[in-house]
């Protein structure tokens, strides 16, 4: 099976994969190959043109045929800075996350490029500091930092912002001759928009970010309140296997999962008084979420909660 430093090759079901990233790639996020019967479809495209090279080429030697369509979830750049690649191709996405895309980012390269100057200087440090270092956890602590910073160099030196060509609003089903599926726009739930992939006939979900798995889910972008509803919509479907935008792929007790990620929050906001006035870093980390990744996100998540 394809090899790729940026994520590892789950597979679902015959002709349905899912691209779990790894922590050292470029991907940043999860993917999926689909082969629809003929043509193959690619969800979501990772953080960087690199990964997303390694994308098109691990679809391509899954499945031995034409890729035919691609979509993107949602605007965020872990989702589609490797769009570049698939631009032969027809992407997809809902209208609202077109626009975003078009809003978000071409400024993010532009406020990127200006820092290479600085990227090269953090990495000549981390040389130095790698050679220096005689510890070999710490040297390979160092060696993954310099790894990451690599691929964000090298993503900033290539990137091509590439939109989606094809738009729809609500719901859009494409056909094969293998298998249809279905894509769905839940609205504001992560972001302001986000669309789920359902295959009805394999009982799988590629959800984006409307699902994170032992990972803390970021609020800042979208509605937490909506994005109950949004989770409401996904239990109906009743998924087998879900695949989440990051983390590990699960099945239905992922929705439960998130909403009481989501509900627990919300009552932790709730509770605490004079937000204004108090240190909101002195609230832990609930026990359930404590061995999640990413947990800075939670005390980010409190301070969109309390301001809002």
């Amino acid at each position: 099976m394809f090899h790729s430093r940026h994520f590892n090759i789950i597979t679902l079901t015959e002709g349905i994969y899912a691209l779990e990233a790894t922590e050292q790639g470029g991907a940043m996020s999860n993917a999926g190959i689909i082969d629809l019967g003929g043509f193959t479809l690619i969800f979501d495209t990772f953080n960087t043109p690199q990964a997303g090279w390694d994308l098109r080429q691990a679809a391509l030697s899954l499945l031995d045929q034409p890729i035919r369509y691609v979509v993107n979830s949602h605007w965020p750049g872990d989702h589609v800075r490797g769009n570049q690649c698939f631009a032969e191709e027809i992407i997809i996405a809902s209208g609202t996350t077109r626009t975003l895309m078009q809003q978000t980012q071409p400024g993010w390269l532009a406020r990127m490029t200006p820092l290479l100057p600085d990227l090269e200087s953090d990495l000549a440090g981390l040389t130095a500091r790698i050679s220096a270092e005689p510890e070999e956890a710490a040297r390979l602590r160092l060696t993954a930092e310099q790894a990451y910073l690599l691929e964000i160099r090298e993503s900033i030196e290539t990137l091509i912002v590439t939109y989606p060509a094809l738009t729809f609003e609500h719901q859009l089903t494409l056909h094969g001759t293998k298998r249809s599926v279905e894509l769905l726009s839940l609205g504001q739930a992560h972001t302001v928009c986000d669309t789920i992939l359902y295959l009805p006939s394999d009982s799988i979900v590629f959800a984006g970010d409307v699902i994170a798995v032992h990972n803390h889910p970021l609020f800042t972008d979208g509605n937490p309140h909506s994005w109950l509803h949004a989770l409401e919509t996904l239990d109906k479907l009743n998924a087998q296997q879900i695949v989440p935008g990051h983390g590990p792929v699960s099945n239905s007790s992922a929705t439960g999962s998130m909403r009481q990620y989501i509900t627990d929050l919300l009552a932790i906001s709730a509770d605490y008084r004079n937000p204004a006035q108090s240190d909101i870093s002195g609230i832990p980390v609930p026990e359930a979420y404590q061995s999640w990744k990413a947990p800075g996100v939670f005390q980010r998540n409190l301070e969109f909660l309390l301001r809002n």
